[in-house]
C-alpha cells in the first residue's frame, strides 16, 4: 500500500522525471529590441540544433542525463533534489535549463526569476532567458 501512495504523491504533485528541453526561440532582456531571439533551438532526431544570431554554424545539443544535471547542480551549490525536476540541454560550452517555479524558490540565484528558463556558460554565468512566441 505504501508504494502505491508514494507513486500517487509523486504523480499528483509534479515530482516526475524531467522532460526534454523544449525547442523554440529564446531571448533575454539585454537585446537591442525586446523580443528579439538570441537562440533558436530546433528538434533534430534525439537532440536539439542550436542556432545563435551570431552567424556561427549550428551546434547539436544533447539532453542532460539525471547524473549530468545532478553534477551541474552540485557545481552550482544548489539543493540536489531540484535537479530531478529540471530539464536541460547543452554542450561543453552552453547549457539551457527549464526549472519549475517550486524548485527555483529554493535556489537563491533563480528564486526571483519570472521565467522557468535560464542559460548558463562559464563566461556568462547564469542568465534568465524566456521562450518567445512563434513569429
Amino acid at each position: 500500500m505504501k508504494p502505491l501512495i508514494a507513486t500517487f504523491l509523486l504523480l499528483c504533485c509534479g515530482f516526475v522525471q524531467a522532460q526534454d528541453f523544449p525547442a523554440g526561440a529564446y531571448g533575454h532582456e539585454y537585446t537591442a529590441q525586446a523580443g528579439d531571439p538570441v537562440w533558436n533551438l530546433r528538434q533534430v532526431g534525439d537532440g536539439l540544433e542550436l542556432r545563435g544570431n551570431d552567424g556561427a554554424p549550428p551546434v547539436l545539443l544533447h539532453s542532460l542525463s539525471a547524473e549530468e544535471r545532478a553534477t551541474f547542480w552540485l557545481k552550482m551549490g544548489w539543493p540536489q533534489a531540484g535537479s530531478a525536476a529540471a530539464s536541460c540541454a547543452g554542450t561543453d560550452d552552453d547549457l539551457f535549463c527549464q526549472v519549475p517555479k517550486r524548485v527555483r524558490a529554493g535556489i537563491s540565484w533563480l528564486k526571483d526569476n519570472v521565467s522557468d528558463f535560464f542559460y548558463y556558460s562559464e563566461m556568462a554565468g547564469v542568465m534568465e532567458i524566456s521562450r518567445l512566441p512563434p513569429r
